[in-house]
């Protein structure tokens, strides 16, 4: 008769513990799990935008030519602005065709330069609206993509957790 643990167990626990010593995030396909999944920006901005931004409304007239309508009303947002080196930054998250959307809008020489883009951050279409004047769409793409970068880097760097 043998006192102590028996051989197959002894084999078991040989086999079994080093595989305890392995972080499950490392292997997740080893043990049944799914990788952990991370957020695009996008994703995160329009998190942060829904849970942080004040809801506010928006006159219809620059964004109706960005394609963004509420039937001639007035648009709800969730937005958030911020004072920046050259001006006023403004983003507001929009979502009245069932998708999120962003406009990114800011002050620059009595001209209001508007871009809206959807949650991959890709510019969809630009508009400057004069202070005295009517919403015009930039025909110029090097200056609205310029532009834009410029405006979404001023958000991206105020995202927490970027």
């Amino acid at each position: 008769m043998q006192h102590g643990l028996p051989r197959r167990a002894l084999l078991g626990a040989a086999l079994v513990l080093p595989l305890g010593a392995c972080d499950s995030r490392a292997f997740p396909n080893l043990f049944g799990g799914s990788p952990p999944k991370v957020q695009s920006r996008g994703d995160r901005m329009v998190r942060w935008l829904y849970n942080t931004g004040g809801e506010r409304m928006m006159a219809p007239d620059a964004l109706t030519l960005m394609g963004i309508t509420n039937e001639g009303r007035d648009i709800p947002v969730k937005l958030l602005g911020e004072d920046g080196p050259d001006g006023r930054y403004v983003i507001a998250l929009v979502s009245i065709r069932k998708v999120y959307e962003f406009v990114l809008h800011r002050l620059k020489n009595d001209v209001f330069i508007f871009h809206s883009c959807d949650r991959t951050l890709k510019r969809l279409s630009s508009v400057r609206y004069a202070r005295n004047g009517k919403p015009t769409v930039i025909a110029d793409a090097a200056f609205a993509e310029a532009d834009f970068q410029s405006q979404l880097a001023f958000w991206v760097e105020r995202m927490p957790g970027r």
